[in-house]
């Protein structure tokens, strides 16, 4: 497998070379205006589709990108299907900025990425750019930690037909059929695939039932090109978000309080899920005036909508008015609600380039519109009280606009020297009203505009040395329920500094940078969730995130073979994230579980490490291919501690962990035509007993008119011990 972190090698890096422009390959222009290029003096690593075939056997995106530099990847069920999610560099979701062919990912409003509602995805991918830091200039939420630019699967020009299927452990089972049609007559090409996955999870009734599809037409002549992109996914996932209390984890490593409302039900409800469906729609039309200009313009439409479903015990009626009738409000009875998402974001990218000799430039932007209805109704009571499905018991609705416009510009001095400049004006109104779930009243209408600077410089000593250095600004607004409930009222700010060194090898590939993100009003993860399982942020008036990261390898060659054997690939983070002060509060409550505000505990923490951001990142991977067609792969990940909040109380933490994963792929050919790929991936090799997520919270009391000591609760996602995917693949 040839996977070269940092972009180690110039054969790794083809796709991103302005010179590939004159070639007019359009899957290339689409995304080159959001991606750094080979000189671009900033920190960055591409994944091609090819290096992670072997393990694609049915767990999710952020999973195989697992052994990534300075990546920390979740998963709620325990097995690597459903909901899952990663962190860089110690930043959670909502700050990691995600495209597909320059086309916003993150969702609007909560701006996290939502992987699950992209089933098998990676089967329709061509290669992934992960820039860490501010990165260049993207479209969508700011980078706060890290970028991910997504291309799709580039056009085939012969036939072809494949299917794989896949299956092991938690009765996951994953089915791909994917087929193209070639260039028709040099111009006109069409492509598609099917997905179906299945799985339990480790964790109990975690279960996921996904599928997805994915479809691209067009036709390229000449100068111009025309190309449609449209991939759908729905998912099906039995809730797991609450994850497993700390006292539990000793006695049943499995448990999962979804459906039983968090205790309050003897038999979980069968149909507590999440239940979601989106659509992607991408118009992309490229026209090359010249060997100099070339524009790209695209169109896009996302569609989503879905409901999670709750089973809730001794609920008082009146919370639920209009769907029952005033002279029930008093009554409390078992009910089932659900609670409705169905939004609309649509809008245009642009990126005209330009290129000559020594210089490269692009004027690229985006504007898009979000237009969201969260609402919820209740489809059953225990208690038989007539009442009206169709009738909301709350509804709001909310509308996002963001309109932003970048200029980047690449100039190569004497061969050696590269400056590089990028500046970006970004603008967003967000306005929201209506009722929420528990009657709060939301009504906020808010606008920001800003200016995002970077520049940086690189020097190529020679073909096989260069370093680079570089500063960037980005800026954030706040997520909806950030403003909505009051939780952090001001927009972020980073700079982020970058510096390293690239030794490019074809034996002995390396690269050390080194970088400082300074933040300042940073919305930091508190360590709680709230009611839906998503983290609850509030502005720090000042922190910072700093490390080293080494990627590299040592590559073993067969001379009479004329091929690779052997390959050592290794990526370690070392790193600091702390916040110089904030004060964290612990609520009160009565004996009827009422918060007693008066007696809300506040208190000052100064120099603290940031929530779940370990220190220490680190992976190493073991590659054979003893011959042809055959590889051997052990994969080792280590992670040092990590705390759930932002006290750096050794009583709110995860504990270290490592795991270690063992793939036998082998592929060969039949008839000359027929290529057949094998694949074993077992995970978790030792059977380690390791939580790679978590949250905490604290409460006090009154007990007896005495006010308790807060008690700290902490909730756990544990892994699954050893487990295997098989899967067979044959292309025709």
């Amino acid at each position: 497998m040839k996977r070269f972190f940092f972009l180690l090698l110039p054969t790794a890096l083809a796709a991103q070379n302005p010179d590939s422009l004159k070639t007019f390959n359009t899957d290339e222009v689409i995304v080159t205006a959001t991606r750094a290029s080979l000189n671009t003096p900033t920190t960055f690593s591409i994944v091609k589709s090819k290096e992670l075939e072997p393990i694609n056997l049915g767990q999710d995106l952020p999973v195989l990108l697992d052994f990534t530099p300075s990546i920390v990847t979740t998963t709620d069920a325990g097995a690597g299907v459903g909901y899952t999610g990663l962190r860089i560099r110690g930043s959670d979701p909502t700050r990691i900025n995600v495209t597909i062919n320059g086309v916003p990912v993150n969702d609007a409003e909560s701006q996290s990425v939502f992987w699950v509602n992209t089933p098998d995805l990676f089967s329709s991918v061509e290669d992934i750019q992960i820039q860490r830091g501010v990165g260049t200039s993207t479209n969508g939420p700011a980078a706060f930690g890290a970028s991910i630019n997504i291309r799709t699967r580039s056009v085939s020009s012969v036939p072809y037909g494949a299917f794989s299927v896949s299956g092991g452990s938690f009765n996951t089972i994953k089915l791909t059929a994917m087929g193209a049609t070639g260039l028709l007559k040099n111009k006109f090409f069409a492509e598609g695939r099917l997905s179906k996955i299945n799985s339990n999870g480790y964790i109990e009734r975690a279960s996921s039932d996904l599928w997805s599809y994915f479809v691209t037409a067009g036709f390229q002549h000449k100068k111009t090109s025309l190309r449609f992109i449209h991939f759908y996914g729905h998912e099906k996932t039995y809730q797991a978000w609450y994850g497993v209390p700390e006292n539990m984890l000793k006695i049943n490593r499995r448990f999962n309080s979804a459906g039983t409302d968090f205790g309050a039900k003897e038999n979980p409800w069968k149909n507590e899920i999440d239940n979601y469906r989106q659509q992607y729609f991408q118009l992309f039309i490229t026209q090359q005036f010249s060997p100099q200009w070339m524009l790209n313009v695209g169109l896009f439409t996302t569609l989503g909508k879905g409901y999670y479903e709750q089973y809730k015990v001794k609920q008082l009626l009146s919370r639920y008015a209009p769907v029952f009738d005033s002279i029930h409000f008093s009554i409390e009875t078992d009910l089932i609600r659900r609670r409705w998402l169905d939004n609309v974001f649509y809008g245009s990218v642009f990126s005209l380039q330009y290129e000559r000799k020594s210089f490269q430039f692009t004027l690229g932007g985006l504007a898009s519109q979000y237009l969201g209805k969260h609402f919820g109704n209740v489809i059953w009571n225990a208690a038989g009280i007539p009442f009206s499905d169709k009738k909301k018991y709350y509804e709001s609705n909310s509308v996002k606009n963001d309109i932003n416009v970048y200029a980047k510009a690449n100039y190569i001095i004497a061969a050696s020297w590269t400056l590089f400049l990028d500046v970006q004006y970004r603008y967003v109104a967000h306005r929201g009203k209506g009722d929420d779930n528990d009657n709060n009243y939301l009504n906020f209408d808010r606008q920001w505009h800003f200016f995002n600077p970077k520049a940086g410089i690189s020097f190529l000593l020679s073909p096989k040395h260069n370093f680079y250095t570089s500063v960037a600004v980005g800026n954030r607004e706040p997520a909806r329920d950030d403003i909505a409930y009051n939780r952090a009222s001001k927009s972020e700010t980073l700079i982020d500094w970058e510096g390293g060194y690239q030794f490019r090898s074809s034996r002995f590939p390396i690269q050390l940078n080194g970088y400082y993100m300074h933040y300042k009003n940073q919305l930091a993860i508190t360590g709680k969730l709230d009611d839906v399982g998503f983290p609850i942020r509030v502005n720090v008036p000042s922190s910072f995130r700093a490390g080293i990261e080494i990627a590299g390898a040592v590559i073993v060659m067969a001379k009479k073979l004329s091929r690779e054997v052997f390959r050592i690939q290794y990526n370690f983070t070392y790193g600091q994230s702390r916040i110089r002060e904030f004060t964290q509060s612990t609520p009160t409550y009565n004996e009827s579980y009422t918060p007693i505000d008066t007696l809300t505990l506040e208190q000052k923490f100064t120099n603290t490490r940031m929530a779940l951001s370990p220190d220490f990142i680190g992976g190493l991977e073991l590659i054979g291919t003893p011959w042809r067609g055959l590889r051997i792969a052990l994969s080792t990940k280590a992670v040092s501690k990590q705390y759930l909040d932002n006290t750096q109380d050794e009583r709110k933490k995860l504990k270290p962990y490592s795991y270690s994963n063992l793939n036998i792929s082998y592929s060969f050919m039949i008839n000359g035509n027929k290529e057949v790929s094998i694949s074993l991936l077992i995970n978790n090799l030792f059977n380690f007993m390791y939580e790679n997520n978590g949250y905490t919270f604290s409460e006090r009391y009154v007990n007896g008119g005495e006010v308790t000591a807060p008690v700290i609760y902490n909730f756990y996602y544990p892994q699954a011990g050893t487990n295997y995917l098989a899967g067979i693949r044959v292309k025709l």
